[in-house]
């Protein structure tokens, strides 16, 4: 009853109604779990959520609810200190939309993904394994089958796009801009999980980028009100098609986030800190009692090894599109979210715990492909043309070797990166144990989007969708590139590491 009670909450909460909490209920505020589960706490929006594997390298279920979804993503390396804590991002926001239809033959970017993210690995003794760790040291571990790990959160640096329908019942600023918001996803489970808190099994931290840096409402998990999840004339907003350097670097404070719009000169920030209401969780607390917490990065280099041992996907450096939640409404059993529009009709399932049977818009022929009814993609650059995907931090004798003269500077390119998916956790098929029928597509998918470079040299980016006629230079195998099962995790495709096709 009262999973059904929480189910019929988050339906009411998409479709933009109000929820009060019935007799017997805690009236406790949003965040105490992403997914959306807590028997004690009622999400203020449905949020995309850092996805995890479950005990033995299985499928994980939130108070008996299966929670996975679809996540292809690109992981940078490097072994340079600062690499893991320091770096600036420069992306392209992808272009206006065309005018969605009901038919599908003109497609927004809200079908295809409800956030684009960048994600590095947190500090936090309260996640799992439940363990210490020593902020921006690479004596920490991230091995999944290591008990002795270090507590690990995620970061994830979310960028939303306008237009849901609508557009105030999932995480959106309006229906014309985009906006960001710092989310840092915990994990209140011991190892291999032998114990999880029900209470509050994936307790988030969220708040928007606001140009002054002051949360609208409390980010602290359990505490997260209506305001929380409110914009307002501070709130940063980009443009489609706005040119964008993202910084996420550690301060004695917290990690900052900041994003400054050089389209339209705006900026927005955000630091993960106690006096801002960032909290952590205590793991054996029925209430799930929070604490003020300084957040930081877990790791000082962004090597290999370096990674969040819970999340689904090899996480630490990373950008990812997630996707696989909006279909066009078909009576089937993953339906659910559902809204009338405008601009559409159709179900985002959420509740279902995505579109498991892999039929809608995210799962044909809709991405980015240089036609008029299709989407631009996001264009993935790197400051200074110094090859795709971030740069970190370098400073005193590495920045002279760079050129820098010493004086330290955004200069230390990521020199390989590997493509991954987690989009076997999702297909029913797939055997974690073997690895047998763990693919891309899954079964039921005409289509499966990719990472793709444009250009050469100093014009080349990394794209996200499927080939453009005439820009597209190596699409690397399209399906092919996400690998074959990962030796961590069956339910991860990854390609293993492989050189940065741009870097000089």
């Amino acid at each position: 009853m009262a999973s059904f009670a929480r189910y019929l909450a988050l339906v009411l909460l998409t479709l933009g109604f109000s929820v009060t909490c019935p007799a017997g209920t805690p009236a406790v505020g949003g965040g105490l779990d992403c997914n959306g589960w807590s028997p004690i706490s009622t999400n203020i929006k449905p949020l995309p959520c850092t996805d995890l594997h479950g005990a033995n390298g299985g499928r994980f279920y939130d108070n008996g609810w299966y929670i996975g979804h679809d996540e292809p993503s690109v992981e940078f390396f490097s072994n340079r200190p600062n690499s893991g804590n320091n770096m600036v991002w420069s992306v392209t926001l992808p272009g206006r939309d065309p005018v969605p239809t009901q038919d599908g033959k003109s497609v927004a970017t809200w079908e295809l993904t409800p956030a684009i993210w960048f994600s590095l690995a947190m500090c936090d003794p309260q996640s799992y394994p439940l363990n210490p760790c020593i902020p921006d040291s690479d004596s920490n571990t991230g091995d999944i089958s290591t008990p002795t790990d270090a507590g690990s959160a995620v970061l994830e640096l979310q960028l939303y796009p306008p237009g849901f329908p609508p557009f105030t019942s999932y995480v959106s600023c309006d229906d014309t801009h985009w906006c960001a918001a710092l989310t840092i996803d915990s994990l209140e489970c011991s190892f291999n999980f032998a114990y999880c808190n029900p209470n509050c099994e994936e307790p988030v931290n969220f708040a928007f980028l606001q140009d002054n840096g002051i949360p609208l409402g409390p980010p602290g998990p359990g505490q997260q009100t209506t305001a929380t999840y409110t914009p307002n004339g501070r709130t940063l907003l980009m443009n489609p098609g706005d040119r964008l350097l993202i910084t996420i670097k550690d301060t004695p404070q917290g990690l900052l986030t900041l994003i400054n719009d050089l389209s339209t000169g705006a900026s927005g920030y955000m630091v993960a800190s106690g006096r801002n209401g960032f909290a952590n969780t205590e793991p054996y607390s029925t209430t799930c009692a929070t604490t003020p917490f300084n957040f930081h990065p877990e790791y000082s280099t962004a090597k290999p090894e370096n990674t969040v041992p819970w999340a689904a996907l090899e996480a630490n450096v990373n950008i990812a599109v997630e996707t696989g939640h909006w279909e066009f409404a078909d009576g089937d059993s993953d339906d659910s979210d559902c809204t009338t529009g405008p601009p559409l009709a159709g179900c985002f399932d959420f509740a279902s715990g995505g579109d498991l049977d892999f039929d809608g818009p995210p799962y044909l022929r809709d991405w980015p492909d240089g036609s008029r009814h299709h989407p631009s993609p996001i264009l993935i650059g790197a400051l200074n043309g110094r090859g795709v995907g971030p740069m970190s931090f370098v400073g005193g004798d590495d920045a002279e070797n760079l050129g820098d003269h010493g004086e330290g500077g955004y200069s230390g390119a990521y020199d390989s990166l590997q493509f991954e998916t987690d989009i076997p956790s999702s297909e029913l098929n797939c055997n974690f144990t073997t690895g047998a029928n763990c693919v891309a597509p899954p079964v039921g998918a005409q289509f499966y989007p990719f990472y793709n470079q444009l250009g050469w040299g100093e014009e080349c980016v990394l794209a996200f969708g499927n080939d453009i006629p005439g820009r597209t230079t190596n699409d690397f195998g399209k399906d092919a590139q996400y690998g074959a099962p990962s030796a961590r995790y069956a339910g991860d495709l990854a390609s293993g590491p492989m050189r940065n096709f741009c870097t000089p």
